[in-house]
C-alpha cells in the first residue's frame, strides 16, 4: 500500500511538474480590470497584459475586430474556418519596442520569452525559460491588413482575443489548440 501511495504521488508530481499554465491580468492606470464575462472595459489609454507563464514559452495570439472570427476560434460558429489556426503566427518586435498589438483575421501574432535578451515584452520580464513574468504594454493597434497604426485614443469598437497553444502533428498540421486566455476589450471614451 505505501509503494501505492508513493507512485501514485511521484505521478501526480510528474503530471505537476510538466503543467503549463498562463495567467494574464489586464491593467490599466495601474489597477487591475475585472472582467465580466471576458469583456474588459478599457478606457481610450494605455493598458498592459501582465503574463506569467510556467512550463510555456510561447503562444499564439488572435486579435481581430471582427466578432464573427473569434466567435469561431472559440468554436461558437461550428461552419466557419478561422484562418488563425491555418497560419502560422508571425512574431512581433523584440522588446515591444513600439508598445503596439497587431490585429490580423488571417495570422496570429506569436508572443514568446526565451530569456532576457528574446522575447516579445517590455524590457523588463523576470524568470528563466521555464517560468517567467513579464508585460506588454500597449499604446496602439497595428492593423496589418491595411497596414497602419491605430493609437488608442482614435480606437472605436472593440478587439476580440484568443492566447492559445496549438498542437501539430508530424506533418505540422494542426491538429488541435488549447486555450489559455480569450476576451474582448470594449473601450470607450
Amino acid at each position: 500500500m505505501k509503494k501505492l501511495s508513493l507512485t501514485l504521488l511521484f505521478c501526480l508530481l510528474s503530471f505537476m511538474a510538466f503543467a503549463q499554465s498562463l495567467k494574464v491580468v489586464v491593467k490599466q492606470d495601474g489597477k487591475v480590470i475585472e472582467p465580466v464575462n471576458d469583456v474588459y472595459e478599457l478606457k481610450k489609454s494605455t493598458f498592459q497584459f501582465e503574463i506569467t507563464a510556467v512550463n510555456l514559452e510561447g503562444f499564439l495570439v488572435g486579435a481581430t475586430t471582427n466578432k464573427d472570427i473569434y466567435a469561431g476560434a472559440l468554436g461558437l460558429l461550428g461552419t466557419e474556418e478561422v484562418q488563425w489556426f491555418q497560419n502560422t503566427g508571425m512574431a512581433e518586435e523584440l522588446y515591444n519596442k513600439d508598445k503596439e498589438m497587431f490585429l490580423m483575421d488571417s495570422a496570429p501574432s506569436y508572443w514568446y520569452y526565451t530569456d532576457a535578451k528574446d522575447h516579445r515584452f517590455d524590457k523588463t520580464p523576470k524568470g528563466n525559460a521555464k517560468q517567467w513574468t513579464a508585460t506588454r504594454t500597449i499604446t496602439r493597434f497595428y492593423d496589418i491588413m491595411v497596414d497602419q497604426p491605430i493609437p488608442l485614443k482614435e480606437f472605436n469598437g472593440s478587439v476580440f482575443i484568443l492566447m492559445y497553444q496549438p498542437e501539430y502533428n508530424d506533418e505540422y498540421d494542426l491538429t488541435g489548440k488549447k486555450n489559455l486566455f480569450q476576451a474582448a476589450l470594449k473601450f470607450k471614451d
